[in-house]
């Protein structure tokens, strides 16, 4: 079971909190030129979705989160060797 939530943390959660942390930015600033603030409302809305869809993709797999989490970080560990 924690292998599932560390998972979508690291995939999902992310994405939600950085699309909630934006559209409350994007409403709470009252003195910003409307089209920016419409542009980070926007972007906060597209994290959200996004977020959405990778959760979606989480539970439909059939790959177990054990499984996709061992090699997440075997793809991790690879790309910080590289460089």
């Amino acid at each position: 079971m924690w292998d599932g939530i560390e998972l979508w943390l690291r995939k999902a959660g992310g994405l939600l909190l950085l699309g909630v942390v934006m559209i409350g930015y994007a409403l709470h600033r009252d003195g910003w030129w409307l089209p920016w603030r419409v542009t980070v409302l926007l972007s906060g809305i597209v994290a959200l979705v996004s977020s959405a869809a990778e959760t979606r993709k989480l539970i439909r797999s059939r790959e177990s989160a054990e499984t996709a989490l061992d090699r997440l970080e075997a793809a991790e560990r690879g790309e910080g060797e590289g460089h």
